[in-house]
């Protein structure tokens, strides 16, 4: 019989692993499980359409001001339809952060763009300790 050994943690994102000798029934198990939450977690991204690059994911969708997706234009005349997300780890926010002309009262914004390919994916808003992106629907898949 072969014997396989797993790394189990305690909580997620802490360094305390041990190893425990696994039968191959319950290996095959562990892998059946894997590869469902792999698959659950590609139909929940959201990338960047230019790239394919993993932006972010439906669990990270909130609602800003009872919404999460809000229609604004910028001083140019500009129109964007965005969604409001916890975050995107997909994207590098860029410029200082400005209070003028922001969509959400009190909060500054930086661009948001896609790490990958450095497409304009939104905005980053912050407001102290609370923080969010408005993402642009159209430039996402």
């Amino acid at each position: 019989m072969m014997a396989y050994y797993f790394p189990l943690i305690f909580k997620k994102n802490t360094p305390y692993w041990f190893f425990q000798r696994l039968t191959e029934t319950q290996f095959e198990q562990i892998q059946n499980i894997l590869a469902e939450e792999s698959h659950k977690d590609e139909s929940e991204q959201i990338l960047c359409k230019a790239c394919q690059h993993k932006i972010t994911s439906l669990e990270n969708k909130i609602e800003v001001n009872g919404l999460h997706q809000h229609v604004f234009s910028n001083p140019g005349g500009f129109v964007f339809e965005i969604g409001c997300f916890s975050g995107a780890i997909g994207c590098v926010n860029q410029g200082s952060p400005s209070l003028e002309h922001s969509w959400f009262t009190g909060y500054a914004w930086r661009f948001a763009l896609c790490s990958n390919c450095l497409r304009h994916l939104g905005w980053f808003f912050q407001s102290g300790k609370d923080s969010f992106y408005a993402l642009i629907l159209k430039n996402l898949d």
